[in-house]
């Protein structure tokens, strides 16, 4: 049993850093402070979060991309991937997603909060969740017309 759950951390490890090369890349990529000058705030956030919702144990991988134009944004724009694995007794919930929330219009997407992408799967195993969550990942690390739609500056 302890060869099996370090196994499954170690998947969860491996997912994690496909999903912080991906938004680092997207990060390099583009420039998501607008001007690149004093007004501009952007910070890449990798994390893994352990929590209990509802009696209900989770653990969510977490990447999220916050920038901010101060002299034309009133809030944080947030570019979000999220993988969450709920345990519960009728088995794994796996729900994967993109989510884009927008203080204002950019590119292609309208101000607001945009998911272009979710999936999600109820009552699995241990071994079928790790296989959804890989296929999951790898579809999420493919999306990068969702940032190319932003209308951002490529970097050089």
């Amino acid at each position: 049993m302890e060869q099996y759950f370090a196994g499954f951390l170690l998947a969860l490890d491996r997912f994690q850093k496909q999903l912080a090369e991906f938004m680092l890349g997207c990060y390099l990529a583009c420039d998501f402070g607008g001007n690149s000058g004093d007004g501009d705030e952007t910070a890449l956030i990798p994390q893994v979060l352990l929590d209990v919702v509802d009696g209900t144990p989770q653990v969510t991988l977490h990447h999220g991309m916050t920038w901010m134009d101060l002299p034309r944004d009133q809030e944080l724009n947030e570019y979000r991937l999220a993988v969450t694995l709920a345990f519960t007794e009728a088995g794994i919930a796996v729900e994967a997603f993109v989510r884009l929330d927008l203080d204002r219009d950019m590119g292609e997407w309208p101000a607001g909060v945009h998911v272009p992408y979710r999936q999600r799967a109820d009552g699995l195993g241990l071994d079928e969740a790790l296989a959804f969550v890989e296929a999951r990942v790898e579809e999420m690390c493919r999306r990068y017309d969702d940032v190319a739609r932003l209308g951002l500056t490529p970097r050089h």
